[in-house]
């Protein structure tokens, strides 16, 4: 049978059309597939971002209660400052709270404590009870973690021991101001554990000597209890 041309051309025409419909439809079907591949990965990203910011904020605010309960502990406060000049070298401790202990008995009776122990919280802050210079930081076995902070006059030598840490942008040679912050209360050296304090000395010496001589020792108690201070 043969076909006449305008068969021919309506035949052609067809199949181009159906031809058009088929690469019409592939083409919308994949259009789709790659949206919805697209909108679940940009999804999975979102959602992946999110947990990251998540995970960033909760590790931000652990670490940021940390460092606000490591300041806390170590906390400066204004001095309390007595009428003999001296202020109380441990924050947030009154006169009532002091014992003297200066005469006491250490060693088995072998010598004098010669120094008063103020018990506080391991970590509280300890504050220069004067100003003067930071003759020297020096671990020792029995002090352990000391500070020898010597007056401008080079006739009194104040010392701090049992530190729990120093405070970090102190360092030997520097002047500190009454009430700064010289570091934390604690039980470094032959200090009970179970008891952390801050063991205190005056002692008057010779201004030609060095920090480590052995000078007269003064009863600190008296000053630091003697009526009700003022801040």
């Amino acid at each position: 049978m043969q076909v006449g041309w305008p068969g021919l051309s309506r035949a052609i025409a067809a199949s181009i059309v159906l031809t058009s419909i088929f690469w019409i439809a592939l083409g919308v079907w994949l259009y789709r597939n790659h949206l919805a591949a697209d909108r679940s990965l940009r999804g999975a990203a979102v959602e992946a971002a999110s947990t990251v910011a998540t995970v960033s904020g909760v590790v931000g605010a652990l670490s940021g209660n940390a460092s606000q309960n490591r300041d806390r502990g170590a906390r400066s406060l204004p001095p309390t400052v007595m009428p003999s000049g001296l202020a109380i070298p441990v924050a947030g401790v009154t006169p009532a709270q002091l014992t003297d202990t200066f005469s006491q008995g250490r060693a088995e009776g072998a010598r004098h404590h010669d120094a008063i122990d103020i018990l506080a919280a391991e970590g509280t802050a300890v504050q220069a009870a004067a100003p003067g210079r930071v003759e020297k930081l020096f671990y020792s076995a029995d002090g352990g973690n000391t500070i020898y902070v010597r007056s401008a006059d080079r006739r009194l030598i104040y010392y701090y021991a049992h530190l729990l840490a120093y405070d970090p942008s102190l360092r030997e040679g520097e002047m500190v101001r009454q009430g700064q912050s010289l570091g934390q209360v604690g039980h470094t050296g032959n200090a009970d554990a179970a008891a952390p304090h801050l063991h205190f000395a005056i002692w008057n010496v010779d201004p030609a000597g060095d920090w480590s001589q052995q000078g007269v020792a003064l009863n600190p108690f008296p000053l630091l209890h003697d009526g009700a201070g003022r801040r």
